[in-house]
């Protein structure tokens, strides 16, 4: 059943007949044969010449190691064996070798030939087209990055939009527009604010007087679609309030019964005194009623005085305005106008949802529900362009108006920019190079100074006024704090933990000071840098560096305001925020005015050290003392 094992002690013959006894010479060493069965030959021949494929080995070869040899050890039989082996197959590598080589030279042949026939059409060619120019068409400027590639999936409603532009030349007398505007009207304009335009002020004007004037004279109806809406993005202080209520108090002027007919929604408490000012004075000698409604006033008192006395012009913030809405206080169905001023705050931020229920009450109230029976216009320093947010006013005809520029952000004309560039090792200091920076920019012979001074949280506002007084408040003999003692110095910082009438008296007192040889110094956060206008600010100081560019362009337009000569001082600490604010001045423009560095003298830190070190001392105890209280 199985076969036998081979066992080499004992001695086979290759004698057919042999006995079954028979015993062998002792002298011959026998080896023992291989295997010659039929069927397993074959295969191994099959397998060898598939293998092999296009070897000259014969079977011959194979044949005669099958024989059995006689008188020859183990060991000589499997040398022969590895001999042959390696002969045939160095064989068949030899004759791989030689078809490679035949069908490169076909492949490096054809080549050839295909090489000499592309030469040959180019000669062609070359020799039959002359190479000429291809026409460019003209450059063309893009305003506001309307095309960037990280903007063009929500810039495409800007595509089809009506773009005015205006540049800073355009500066016109208020009395070119006596025939536009009523008497009465341009009397206010000229005595209360100013007898010139602002740029952006004249180029809606133009844009809006004429066609408003005609449609009124024709019809009152459906003047609104002949306006269309408005979409403005100009900087900080240039006039941008007057821009608008100029063209609203003409429209109403002669108004026979009070309705809301104006509704101007804006962010803080602070821009609603700001937009109620501007308006008490235009309207002055007119019959026309300008209300507010801030959460500071008892909303059911509000309710009453609404229902009671119908405003023709209504200034609120969003939330107080969704309530008003629930309560049914104001009727919106004689709506002419909706102003939405610092809209990007406005649109980024939900207050109460008031964009969709303010959309959903004009259509319920409004009897007109055709697109265009209210005139929108949406003013901003930072318009946002992305139309997804703009769409859920739905816009009718808009029209965007913008300076001429490849920049996101204008800043101010008259604004000088400066950097103080401090070491790391030095950032310790801040305080100190803040008060030595105060003291070099300080005008020769002395005027009145009033320098605001931004900061990146409420806690930092505090610590740093209390800090600065300490350090004006010592006894020290350093030339700094001699040079300070010349001048009346107040500090103060607007921040939360005071109260509200607190701030309201600190930003009050901040406004309206202007003593000669006198510093007055606000610290304050980012709640400052929207919508208030101070006037005579003469300095803005990011003691830290703000978050975006256009927390830059809110903050630093504090100053330089109205034509007015204003500059700015960045404290940066550090290659990191140089880099940073070296990424911010891609998105501004300011008209080919360079940031110019302030030199620093860091030696005078050192000698006055051990005065900021005994101040530091006092602030932790002052904390302390106010803790335990």
């Amino acid at each position: 059943m199985f076969a036998s094992r081979f066992d080499p002690s004992q001695l086979t013959a290759p004698v057919a007949s042999a006995p079954e006894k028979a015993v062998k010479p002792p002298s011959q060493s026998i080896v023992p044969l291989k295997r010659q069965a039929t069927g397993s030959d074959d295969e191994e021949d099959d397998f060898r010449q598939d293998s092999d494929e296009g070897s000259n080995v014969s079977s011959e070869d194979d044949d005669d190691r099958m024989q059995v040899t006689y008188g020859t050890s183990e060991e000589d039989s499997s040398e022969a064996e590895e001999k042959e082996n390696i002969s045939s197959t160095h064989n068949t590598v030899l004759s791989r070798f030689k078809q490679t080589v035949s069908l490169q030279d076909k492949l490096s042949a054809s080549d050839i030939a295909e090489k000499k026939e592309g030469e040959s059409l180019e000669d062609e060619a070359v020799s039959t087209h002359q190479l000429e120019q291809i026409p460019q068409p003209d450059f063309v400027k893009n305003p506001m990055n309307l095309n960037r590639n990280s903007l063009d999936f929500k810039s495409t409603g800007w595509l089809n939009t009506e773009k005015i532009f205006y540049d800073n030349s355009m500066i016109r007398p208020f009395s070119d527009y006596e025939n536009e505007l009523e008497a009465r009207l341009l009397q206010n304009i000229c005595n209360n604010f100013s007898v010139n335009t602002f740029p952006i002020q004249s180029i809606i004007l133009d844009s809006i007087l004429p066609v408003l004037n005609f449609t009124l004279n024709i019809s009152r109806r459906n003047f609104t679609r002949r306006i269309g809406d408005i979409l403005v993005n100009a900087a900080t202080g240039s006039g941008k309030t007057l821009a608008y209520s100029i063209p609203i108090v003409q429209t109403l002027f002669k108004r026979q019964i009070n309705k809301l007919r104006c509704l101007i929604v804006v962010p803080t408490k602070l821009l609603i005194n700001q937009v109620y000012t501007t308006l008490t004075k235009l309207t002055q000698g007119t019959s026309l009623i300008v209300s507010i409604a801030k959460l500071e006033n008892s909303l059911k008192d509000e309710h009453r005085k609404l229902l009671n006395l119908e405003p023709d012009i209504l200034i609120t913030t969003p939330g107080r305005l969704v309530d008003h809405l629930n309560m049914k206080s104001i009727n919106l169905k004689n709506l002419k106008f909706l102003i939405i001023d610092e809209a990007d705050r406005l649109l980024n931020q939900s207050f109460q949802g008031w964009c969709p229920k303010l959309m959903s009450q004009l259509k319920t109230d409004k009897l007109d529900t055709f697109p265009g029976n209210v005139i929108k216009m949406i003013f901003s320093a930072t318009l946002t362009t992305n139309t997804e947010k703009l769409n859920d006013l739905n816009l009718y005809k808009p029209k965007l108006f913008l300076k001429q520029t490849d920049k996101l952000y204008q800043l101010p004309n008259k604004l000088e920019e400066f950097n103080i560039n401090v070491p790391t090792a030095k950032s310790v200091y801040k305080p100190l190079i803040l008060l030595y920076s105060i003291c070099q920019f300080i005008a020769h012979p002395p005027t009145a100074a009033k320098i605001l001074v931004f900061v990146k949280s409420n806690e930092s506002s505090i610590r740093l006024s209390k800090l600065l007084q300490l350090i004006c408040e010592s006894r020290s003999q350093s030339d700094m704090l001699r040079k300070l003692q010349c001048f009346e110095v107040s500090i103060n910082s607007v921040n939360s933990n005071n109260s509200k009438s607190e701030n309201k008296k600190i930003v009050a007192n901040f406004s309206h000071h202007s003593k000669s040889q006198s510093i007055t110094i606000l610290i304050t956060t980012d709640i400052m840098s929207r919508g208030i206008d101070i006037n005579n600010i003469t300095q803005v100081i990011n003691y830290d560096p703000p978050m975006s560019s256009q927390q830059y362009v809110h903050r630093v337009g504090r100053t330089a305001r109205a034509n007015e000569v204003g500059s700015a001082y960045n404290l940066l600490v550090g290659r990191g925020e140089r880099t940073f604010f070296n990424d911010l001045n891609k998105d501004l423009d300011r008209d080919g005015k360079l940031v110019k560095p302030l030199e620093f003298d860091f030696t005078l830190l050192e000698s006055d050290s051990e005065l900021y070190n005994l101040s530091l001392e006092s602030l932790k105890n002052y904390h302390k003392n106010t803790e335990n209280h």
